[in-house]
């Protein structure tokens, strides 16, 4: 029996001393879970220290905590036991996530396992946000009620069409999509339904199983909702929304018909008072201005007697409030498509910020040798805040060694601070952001910048931008086998000599190479291959201070709606220019005019014969003049018009003594009565001698 006690005993402490020894935390705190927004960051707080006070507050792409299905984002760690999670855009929607804690979570500590189940989260399902109907017009006087249906996510049409049943006054009608493809704002057209001066009661069905675009789970459960199709001979104000962009406020007013496009500012007012437009809609009308205070509320007045297209009147003032809540963070460069910013400049980028007060400017030099790919494939700064002393003094190693482990970069950060954005000057709508004031810590390494501004709290609050930080402007002309390159200050606009100028193909290899001469011209030759890699791709202008670049694939001007085709000549080997003292005449006046004709090398063409037609405005010949050109290889001449003259467009064409055509221009005849104003101007001296001075009366 002392034998058995003896070996329980044994066990329970061995137990006892294996469940000390384990080394697992816990998650104490975690908002990941359950339904979650789709933007958001997300915090998981453990109950010990799992990261060093020395790393602490650096955006980090390691990999602590992964997602399935994947979540691109950066993580944080606030604190010792806290780490943060920001997702570099909006989460899939209508979707379950899982979640799983990596080996790299205890990078720093002896700990090896979190205790207990990974939480998991999921995303709003899809649901019907809004449905009001309004009635449209399709013709000169037939109009049917159209169904606008608002989800909280994009959907397929075609997934509608297939779930969706509506009836009115109990039986079920035919009806058509306005859209196709995919849409979060859907309008539903109701067919056969008589155009009378009554209400109808209707009903729509939305059945299970409808998934939003890029969403995983469908709708359990079917959705339903009842509503009333008012008369289409009464107008009312069914509903109204208010937002902020950041630039403008708008303010959404949904009508039960579309609204007549009379002078609505006799109708509607603010108050405070402040300058709107208006913008009609087949639901209503959108009013915009950019005088609204997203902080501020307003009160909008709509008065009785606004008339919709249909006929019906508003026969009572509507009232409504109008608050814009709280903006949304948001980083966005005022002009997204501008690249090229002088030298020579102030140097300042306008950026639009909402609601971010901290912001981190990250700049990066984008090497020669590595634009085209950046260009093509996009570039993403490593920006993860470390600090090289304090990584190499807590790992005991050096951060060239850490260095190998990333992967190759097209670039690397010359600049990163985090900026107050109040600190910013205003410039109207957005702030000045100027980048003219970092130091480049690469001024050897030629290449152009790129220019990341993003929210210090928020990852996916963020843009970016190339930057060619240049006063060399270049304009390209590409023909068969050569480029013609014009290199000009952006400042002054003045030619720039000894700009050495590469062009590149799109497989990044260098076709040809020149430099500019005193004009700013540079004359390159490339060679044409067979291979598609081969075909000019890229600009790189250069001198011993200045880089610039020049891509095709943005820059390139369509030359469709211009005259490129060159100059050809006619059979006659001449140019005629027709002259005249205006190109509008009243009936019974003269209409004056002179001919100028050139020959090959723009040599007057000396006492040739030519033909002058006058055509009426139906085409028909009105008179006919035969003429000889001078010594200048010019000839002049009137021709009077009648004072009962038909009106409209007359033609003048010149001809060659073998009748070919050299030139047309047009004239118009027509009753009009010239703007005419007297002016009456007096001197107070009849004579004036150098540095007197005199009174101008008018």
């Amino acid at each position: 029996m002392r034998i058995k006690y003896a070996f329980v005993i044994t066990c329970v402490v061995a137990i006892f001393l294996s469940a000390c020894e384990r080394n697992y935390i816990t998650l104490d705190y975690t908002n990941a879970k359950g339904q979650v927004p789709q933007l958001g960051n997300f915090t998981f707080r453990f109950n010990k220290a799992l990261h060093p006070d020395s790393l602490l507050n650096n955006w980090d792409s390691t990999q602590y905590v992964s997602f399935e299905p994947k979540v691109p984002g950066r993580f944080r760690w606030n604190g010792p036991e806290e780490l943060v999670f920001s997702p570099s855009q909006p989460l899939a929607p209508a979707t379950t996530y899982k979640i799983k804690f990596n080996e790299d979570l205890f990078t720093y500590s002896k700990y090896s396992e979190v205790e207990g189940e990974a939480p998991g989260f999921y995303t709003a399902p899809l649901q019907l946000s809004d449905a009001q109907i309004t009635w449209i017009k399709t013709g000169s006087d037939a109009a049917v009620p159209q169904l606008n249906l608002r989800f909280n996510y994009p959907v397929k049409a075609e997934d509608i069409r297939e779930k969706l049943r509506i009836e009115v006054e109990g039986a079920p009608v035919n009806y058509t999509l306005t859209k196709s493809g995919v849409t979060s704002d859907l309008g539903v057209r109701i067919q056969s339904l008589k155009q009378e001066d009554k209400s109808y009661e209707a009903k729509l069905t939305l059945d299970a199983g409808i998934k939003p675009d890029k969403g995983a789970n469908g709708t359990k459960e079917s959705i339903t909702q009842s509503l009333t199709i008012p008369s289409p001979y009464a107008l009312s104000i069914a509903a109204m929304e208010a937002e902020h962009t950041g630039t403008e406020g708008l303010v959404k007013l949904y009508a039960s018909q579309q609204l007549s496009p009379e002078d609505i500012g006799n109708y509607i007012s603010f108050q405070p008072a402040l300058p709107f437009v208006v913008e009609y809609t087949e639901f209503g009308a959108i009013l915009r201005s950019d005088k609204f205070n997203a902080e501020n509320s307003y009160s909008l007045t709509l008065k009785k007697g606004l008339h919709g297209q249909l006929g019906g009147t508003l026969k009572e003032d509507y009232y409504g409030a109008v608050g814009f809540g709280e903006l949304e963070s948001g980083v966005k460069f005022t002009n997204s498509k501008a690249v090229y910013l002088s030298k020579r400049g102030a140097g300042n980028i306008e950026v639009r910020i909402s609601n971010t007060p901290r912001v981190r400017v990250v700049i990066s030099k984008i090497y020669e040798s590595n634009l085209l790919t950046a260009l093509v494939n996009g570039y993403e700064p490593r920006d993860y805040n470390n600090n090289e002393a304090q990584y190499a003094s807590y790992e005991g190693g050096n951060f060239d060694e850490y260095s190998n482990y990333l992967d190759a970069m097209a670039g690397d950060i010359v600049y990163a601070k985090d900026i107050d954005t109040r600190s910013l000057p205003k410039s109207g709508a957005g702030r000045l952001l100027n980048i003219a004031q970092f130091q480049d810590r690469l001024p050897d390494a030629k290449g152009i910048y790129h220019v990341m501004i993003r929210s210090s709290e928020d990852y996916w609050v963020r843009d970016s931008r190339f930057i060619s930080f240049s006063d060399i402007g270049l304009i390209a002309k590409q023909g068969q086998n050569k480029l013609l390159v014009f290199a000009n200050s952006i400042q002054s606009a003045a030619a720039v000599n000894g700009v050495t100028v590469n062009v590149y193909g799109k497989n990044n290899q260098l076709l040809g190479t020149g430099s500019t001469n005193n004009d700013g011209v540079a004359e390159v030759s490339i060679q044409a291959k067979a291979y598609a890699g081969y075909a000019p791709a890229m600009i790189i202008a250069k001198t011993a201070d200045d880089f610039t670049y020049l891509p095709f694939n943005n820059t390139r001007v369509n030359t469709s709606r211009f005259d490129v085709g060159g100059k050809r000549l006619n059979a006659a080997g001449l140019d005629a220019f027709i002259y005249a003292e205006r190109d509008i005449y009243r009936p019974g006046e003269k209409l004056n005019y002179a001919v100028l004709v050139r020959e090959r090398g723009w040599k007057p063409a000396e006492d040739l014969p030519i033909k002058i037609k006058l055509l009426l405005p139906n085409g028909k010949e009105l008179k006919t003049i035969r003429k000889g050109l001078n010594e200048q290889g010019a000839t002049e001449g009137g021709i009077d018009i009648s004072a009962a003259a038909i009106t409209g467009s007359y033609t003048m064409e010149v001809y060659s003594s073998n009748d070919v055509l050299l030139a047309t221009k047009n004239f118009m005849i027509e009753e009009f009565v010239p703007d005419r104003i007297r002016i009456t101007a007096k001197l107070d001296k009849p004579f004036l001698r150098p540095s007197e001075t005199t009174t101008l009366s008018i």
